[in-house]
């Protein structure tokens, strides 16, 4: 085992897809807002796309939550105020506390042997507010949220702050995370190790991991680990 592990949390250890779903099912209710399949789409449209990622991220240069980069494509814009809406759902998606299948087994089971340190893009309140809802605070020995350091992921200084405070160095440190753009891109600029996660099995070609798994459960050194895929000179758990 390494270390020290750096997990992703939204779509690694957190479902947040589940979580977004609820979120906005809770926001329009308190918004008073009537929703049918097709708003929804086009609402889940709006919340994942690149501007109001990037608010949501703190992006270093991310537009502000009225800006017109922000707001043109909001589907019901002349009907709800769109900075109301998003605060409305930032405020519902704190209280959303789905976690992915096998997070706490496998925190339990890597808290064993290695310092643990949660690297997320995302408001602090939020995240900190959806960890402690999961029962997911008492694995971990550092947390560094993007809102909070002024900085996101890809940028490896994110990952690079986590390690400082495990005082741990990267070439015995790994990542594990389901983003290719974010957590993959991240580890590889930061030098630190990558294993690929996606419980769908939707794996980007490119990137370097050392390994790729369906299933937390399979994290490297874990018993029952099995490699898919090795893309570094390094054996996994080495």
């Amino acid at each position: 085992m390494w270390d020290s592990v750096l997990f992703d949390l939204d779509g690694t250890l957190l479902d947040y897809a589940a979580a977004q779903r609820g979120a906005l099912y809770d926001c329009c209710l308190d918004l008073g807002i009537e929703i049918d399949e097709d708003l929804r789409s086009s609402l889940l449209g709006f919340l994942n796309s690149d501007p109001v990622q990037a608010v949501e991220a703190c992006r270093p240069g991310a537009p502000g939550i009225s800006d017109e980069a922000v707001c043109a494509t909001f589907p019901l814009s002349g009907t709800v105020f769109c900075p109301e809406f998003l605060d409305s759902y930032f405020l519902a998606l704190a209280s959303q506390f789905q976690t992915i299948d096998g997070a706490v087994e496998t925190l339990k089971a890597v808290r064993n042997t290695s310092r643990i340190a949660a690297v997320s893009n995302g408001p602090g309140p939020v995240q900190r507010a959806r960890m402690e809802g999961a029962g997911l605070m008492q694995y971990f020995d550092a947390i560094v949220i993007s809102c909070e350091i002024g900085t996101a992921k890809p940028d490896p200084a994110i990952f690079e702050k986590a390690l400082r405070l495990l005082s741990r160095p990267k070439d015995t440190a790994v990542v594990i995370g389901d983003g290719a753009a974010s957590d993959m891109a991240g580890a590889e600029a930061a030098g630190i190790d990558f294993v690929y996660f996606r419980s769908d099995g939707r794996f980007a070609p490119d990137g370097r991991r050392i390994a790729q798994i369906t299933d937390l459960r399979e994290f490297p050194g874990l018993p029952g680990f099995r490699s898919v895929q090795a893309g570094s000179d390094r054996p996994a758990g080495g």
